[in-house]
């Protein structure tokens, strides 16, 4: 009978330190523990931006030629945050593509544009078309550099 006790008593132990491992690590599924590192050859890899308690991100996943497809993340503080994917192209030092993103259980696309400078990406911003989706002229797009997005091994968003 003792026996019979001790193996109980060993059962139980495992499946708590089993348990306890488990919801260790699935506490945060949204951010990678293993960062995309920016690769010297391209712009693939992870950049953030911080405005005050906002955080924004931006990783690019692959890059092929001119066309570059991530994901995009805006976590306002006390503000409606948004996530999603990004499609586009990177071309003279532009990055710019369409935003799919979900943000109070609504789908929406809009088009993002981004400047490199250096290893940062500098977002642009400018007039958009009647319905808000586009840039109007892409000529009159202004950068706006007091948030750069810097390339970062920390906070990375991969999924959606």
């Amino acid at each position: 009978m003792k026996n019979n006790t001790k193996i109980t008593l060993v059962l139980v132990a495992v499946v708590i330190v089993g348990t306890f491992a488990y919801l260790n690590n699935a506490k945060q599924p949204f951010v990678n523990s293993n960062p995309i590192l920016i690769n010297a050859d391209g712009i693939k890899g992870c950049y953030v931006a911080h405005l005050l308690k906002d955080v924004y991100n931006l990783t690019i996943l692959s890059q092929s030629g001119e066309s570059v497809s991530g994901t995009l993340a805006f976590k306002n503080f006390e503000k409606d945050s948004s996530n999603g994917t990004f499609q586009g192209t990177f071309k003279d030092g532009i990055l710019q593509g369409d935003y799919s993103f979900q943000s109070e259980g609504t789908n929406s696309v809009m088009q993002v544009i981004f400047k490199k400078e250096g290893s940062d990406f500098i977002r642009g911003f400018g007039d958009t078309n009647a319905d808000g989706t586009s840039f109007a002229n892409l000529n009159t797009i202004t950068y706006d550099s007091s948030a750069p997005f810097k390339p970062s091994t920390e906070n990375c968003v991969i999924s959606v």
